[in-house]
C-alpha cells in the first residue's frame, strides 16, 4: 500500500480533519489517540473507524500536552501521525514536519522538528503545552534588530542559535504583517504606490529573487550551513525553527532539511504552502487592513503579495539547486560544506 503521508488538522476544540494522502483505494482502518509519539505505546485510545481518505472526526484536544494518533489498517499496516498545525494560543503557523515519505521509503519522525512563526506572542494559556514538547534547540532566522524588538518567550529550551540569512524582503514583510508600527505600514503603502505606478502589480519577483539569493549569497549560505550542522547534532533535537511568520526564511531552511532527508519535491512544496492554510483567516484581515491604509485596491494587493505564500517562490530556489547540483543533498555538500557523516546523522535523528 503506497501512502505518501497521513496528517490531522485541528478546526476547533471538538472538530478535526483526517487526511490520508494516497492514490490507492484504502482498506478499512481504525484510528486511536495517545500521548506518546510511538507505535509501541500500550496506551492507545480508540477514536473511530472508516475507509475514506478524508474524514471529519470529533476529538476534544487537551490544552496542556500534545497528542498523537495511530491509524491501523486491516491489512496490518500502522502509521503514527499528528496534527500538522499545532493548536497553540499566540502562534498560528507552528507545524510538525513529521510523516513525510522519503526516497529511501523511510518517514520523518513526528515530534522531532517543528517550524513556526516567532514566540513573541505566545500566550500563557499555551506555555505548558509548549514546554511539554521538550524542545531542546531554537533556531531563529530573524535579524538581531528583529529579535531585540520582539524577543521570544522561553519554552524551557536548552539553547538558541541565531542564523540570520540577511532576508530584507522577509523582514520588511514581517513588520508589515505584524503592524507593530503605523509608520511601517504607511511607508510600505507609499513604496507599493510607487511600484504600482511603475506598472509592477505585485511583489512576486521580489519574493522569487529573495529565494534565489538564499541559494547564492555567501551570508545566506553561511546561515543555512550553520542551521544544518546544528540539526545534525542529536543533542539539539527536538528543534524549533522560526523567523517572524515561518514562511520564507524558515521555508528555505526546511526545504533544505527535507531535501537532504530525501522528501519528494511535491511534498516539500506542499509543506511550504501550508503557511497559506495556517493563516487563511488572518490573510483576509491583512488585506482589509492594507486596503484601509492605502485606499487603493492595487496598492493593497501589492502590500499583501509581500507575505503571500506561492508555489513559485519556493520552486525558484528548489529548481535552481536541482538545475545546478541535481539534488539538494549535493548542494548541501558542495556549497554548504555539509559532510556525508553529517547527512547520515540527520537521517539517523529524523528518519524511521
Amino acid at each position: 500500500m503506497n501512502i505518501r503521508f497521513v496528517e490531522a488538522f485541528y478546526k476547533n476544540d471538538t472538530e478535526n480533519e483526517l487526511y490520508i494522502h494516497t492514490d490507492e483505494i484504502l482498506p478499512h482502518y481504525q484510528v486511536y489517540w495517545t500521548y506518546e509519539n510511538t507505535l509501541q505505546t500500550h496506551h492507545r485510545n480508540f477514536l473511530f473507524e472508516n475507509d475514506q481518505k478524508q474524514v471529519q472526526f470529533e476529538f476534544v484536544y487537551p490544552k496542556h500536552k500534545r497528542v498523537y494518533f495511530i491509524i491501523h489498517f486491516d491489512n496490518g499496516i500502522e502509521l503514527l501521525f499528528g496534527h500538522r498545525i499545532l493548536p497553540i494560543d499566540g502562534l498560528y503557523n507552528c507545524r510538525d514536519i513529521g510523516g513525510y515519505l522519503t526516497d529511501s521509503k523511510k518517514r520523518i519522525k513526528w515530534g522531532k522538528c517543528y517550524r513556526s512563526d516567532y514566540l513573541y506572542y505566545l500566550k500563557d494559556s499555551s506555555l505548558d503545552y509548549m514546554m511539554n514538547l521538550g524542545i531542546q534547540t531554537i533556531i531563529d532566522f530573524r535579524s538581531l534588530k528583529e529579535i531585540s524588538e520582539s524577543p521570544n518567550r522561553h519554552i524551557n529550551e536548552k539553547q538558541t542559535y541565531v542564523c540570520d540569512p540577511n532576508a530584507q524582503i522577509a523582514e520588511i514583510a514581517g513588520v508589515l504583517q505584524s503592524g507593530e508600527t503605523k509608520n511601517s505600514e504607511q511607508d510600505m503603502a507609499e513604496y507599493a504606490r510607487h511600484k504600482v505606478a511603475e506598472g509592477v502589480l505585485n511583489g512576486d519577483q521580489k519574493m522569487i529573487d529573495q529565494q534565489i539569493r538564499f541559494t547564492t549569497e555567501k551570508i545566506s549560505q553561511e546561515a543555512f550551513s550553520k542551521t544544518i550542522k546544528i540539526l545534525s547534532n542529536p543533542q539539539n533535537c527536538p528543534s524549533f525553527q522560526h523567523c517572524r511568520g515561518g514562511k520564507d526564511r524558515t521555508g528555505f531552511a526546511l526545504m533544505l532539511l527535507e531535501g537532504i532527508l530525501g522528501v519528494h519535491k511535491e511534498d516539500i512544496v506542499y509543506d511550504y504552502l501550508l503557511t497559506a492554510k495556517a493563516r487563511e483567516e488572518k490573510n483576509k484581515l491583512y488585506y482589509k487592513r492594507f486596503l484601509e491604509e492605502s485606499q487603493d485596491e492595487a496598492v493593497a494587493h501589492y502590500m499583501y503579495s509581500l507575505f503571500d505564500t506561492k508555489e513559485s517562490y519556493i520552486l525558484a530556489s528548489i529548481d535552481k539547486i536541482l538545475d545546478e547540483y541535481q539534488t539538494i543533498a549535493n548542494y548541501a555538500k558542495i556549497v554548504l560544506g555539509i559532510t556525508d557523516s553529517e547527512i547520515e546523522k540527520l537521517k539517523e535523528i529524523y528518519l524511521e
